[in-house]
């Protein structure tokens, strides 16, 4: 089984879930949209609102800086890591990575989301929070993070577009 993270821009049109997999939106605010691409949201495992709007502040005003990279900028400055992995702690999230980790040990599993680039991304983290103690159950991203330019960065064209995070530094955030 595999636990697979997108974003609603890349499902359907370059990934698509099998029949038997449960696709999920992991998103505090669904458009209408989210009920016709996924089985169900569950807003309980989305970031918390504050830590969003801490993040969306941060990259904004990166963006407006002209700074390369302002997804990462804002992850580090908001501690993103350390402050969502704190928000799956608590008792509700807790009961729906149970039973999320009982449907990743049966079929494949798809967390999507809006952000495309899993390095600056919650699900990349629930993913991963997900398959902690499950044994043979991988996660993969689509799309492939080095194959997504970072303003200036070069990508890998020899990666697997199925590649998992292993291999990727991750920006520190404490």
């Amino acid at each position: 089984m595999t636990v697979r993270t997108c974003y609603f821009g890349g499902l359907n049109s370059s990934f698509e879930p099998t029949d038997d997999a449960d696709v999920f939106g992991v998103v505090r605010y669904p458009q209408d949209f989210v009920e016709r691409l996924t089985d169900r949201n569950i807003p309980a495992v989305a970031p918390p609102e504050d830590l969003l709007n801490a993040y969306k502040a941060v990259e904004e005003a990166a963006e407006k800086n002209g700074d390369p990279n302002p997804a990462a900028i804002a992850w580090s400055s908001v501690r993103y890591e350390s402050r969502y992995l704190a928000h799956l702690e608590r008792a509700g999230p807790q009961v729906v990575l149970e039973e999320l980790r009982e449907r990743a040990r049966e079929r494949d599993v798809w967390l999507i989301c809006w952000e495309k680039d899993a390095r600056w991304c919650h699900r990349r983290l629930l993913a991963n929070e997900i398959v902690a103690d499950l044994e043979e159950i991988d996660v993969v991203h689509h799309p492939d993070p080095s194959t997504i330019p970072v303003d200036g960065e070069e990508t890998d064209e020899e990666t697997s577009p199925d590649a998992s995070l292993a291999d990727f530094a991750r920006g520190d955030d404490d």
